[in-house]
């Protein structure tokens, strides 16, 4: 089979989708599939066979994301020569309206991911931005203005536009239930038209030895201390400050030696590191920046439990790449989160109250027998994110659709044409 993925960002960039993607590619290649992917230039890439990459409109947009270019010539070049069984695209704007003219132009099935709330995402678009200051800032009719505009953006407007992009699409795929629950209630997709697929792991994430764990301990002076891990972007939709408060607060209540390892990186970070200066955990918290996907496992293996804040989650990647680590999980219960972590079994969901996030932190430290139940809950969990297991699924189900698809083009065929009676 010849599948073509499309995407308005991928590496270096890191990040949910550029990582689904590579993971998705991979499985698809090593089960025997022809796969290119379709991705906009960065300054900083590396060649990549089997990636096609196409013009960026600038190279620095927001936080590390470049704007594509998906009006660029030499994309329908490029894939006209793949004469591909098969798209699937992984944004609805942009490069999502060109791949939508391709499979109308070649007559060739389109699928879509919905990996994001794209509502929730509105602040890093420039003139939403401003309108959001004004909103928040403002006062008198021109705040309420503002603010009812904003509105209507996030639950009219972006609503509408996706309705408008699925009704081109020939599948869907989410990468939770909970997000297949949400398209159904909020879109005019039907339940056959939409298949889980979440964002496969890599197999060396289970595969980290304990000298490998141990040496992330070393070096972060975390031997014999508790050591906590969480891995996102380091941005304000992660619900990091949140994080960064409810560290401090367990500082106040436990008392004794404990290190945070905040990997990633983004707009945010210094606000985040002064934060953690002004809050008296400067020490505490290691701001890690970046650490490439290859070398991660080893920190997920080495920490005692995975602490999440984010509530704008469609899957969460790191979650599962933390179980396959056997490492439990301390969130907060949120969409795309819920679906993964089950209370008491790999571990444990709160609400967005500070004090309740503190006191599970030190309950789950207290109880060593539980932690221990709670890491097989983890592992055994992160078995059914396996990459190639997810790549095996994806590939049946591109099978059923490209059948389903010619089937009803041989039937559009054979319908004779009506003549209008005189």
């Amino acid at each position: 089979m010849k599948i073509a993925l499309m995407t308005n960002n991928y590496k270096p960039f890191v990040a949910g989708v550029p990582i689904s993607i590579e993971r998705l590619k991979r499985g698809l290649i090593n089960l025997g599939h022809q796969v290119t992917v379709f991705a906009p230039t960065y300054d900083e890439q590396e060649y990549e066979e089997g990636c096609f990459r196409y013009s960026s409109i600038t190279r620095k947009f927001i936080g590390g994301v470049v704007l594509p270019n998906p009006l660029d010539k030499r994309i329908e070049q490029e894939f006209r020569k793949g004469q591909y069984d098969i798209i699937h695209v992984h944004h609805p704007m942009l490069i999502g309206k060109t791949a939508v003219h391709l499979s109308k132009k070649y007559n060739i099935p389109l699928t879509f991911t919905y990996h994001t709330r794209y509502e929730q995402y509105l602040s890093y678009v420039k003139g939403i931005r401003v309108l959001e200051q004004g909103a928040a800032y403002g006062k008198g009719r021109s705040s309420h203005m503002k603010k009812r505009l904003l509105y209507k953006i996030q639950e009219n407007l972006v609503p509408a536009y996706l309705q408008s992009f699925f009704s081109h699409c020939h599948h869907v795929f989410v990468p939770t239930a909970g997000m297949q629950e949400y398209l159904i209630a909020h879109s005019n997709l039907e339940p056959g038209q939409i298949d889980l697929l979440p964002t496969g792991i890599e197999a060396h994430h289970y595969q980290v030895t304990a000298e490998e764990s141990d040496s992330v301990r070393e070096r972060y002076h975390a031997r014999n201390i508790p050591l906590f891990l969480t891995v996102a972007r380091m941005s304000h939709e992660k619900n990091i400050q949140f994080l960064i408060e409810s560290i401090a607060g367990f500082k106040k209540c436990f008392q004794k030696p404990f290190r945070v390892l905040m990997i990633g990186d983004g707009p945010d970070r210094l606000v985040y590191e002064e934060m953690c200066r002004q809050l008296n955990i400067e020490e505490e918290v290691v701001f890690t920046g970046k650490i490439p996907n290859e070398e991660i496992a080893p920190y997920y293996k080495a920490a005692d439990a995975f602490l999440f804040a984010s509530k704008t989650e469609t899957q969460g990647i790191v979650i599962a790449e933390a179980f396959a680590g056997a490492t439990p999980v301390i969130a907060l219960n949120a969409s795309g989160i819920s679906d993964l972590v089950v209370n008491g079994y790999n571990g444990y969901l709160c609400p967005e109250d500070m004090d309740i996030f503190i006191d599970t932190i030190m309950d789950f430290l207290l109880y060593s027998d539980k932690r221990e139940a709670l890491a097989a809950g983890a592992l055994e969990t992160a078995a059914n994110y396996r990459e190639e297991a997810v790549a095996l699924r994806a590939g049946s189900i591109y099978n059923r659709v490209i059948g389903e698809f010619h089937d009803t083009e041989c039937k559009k065929q054979r319908m004779p044409q009506l003549r209008l009676l005189t």
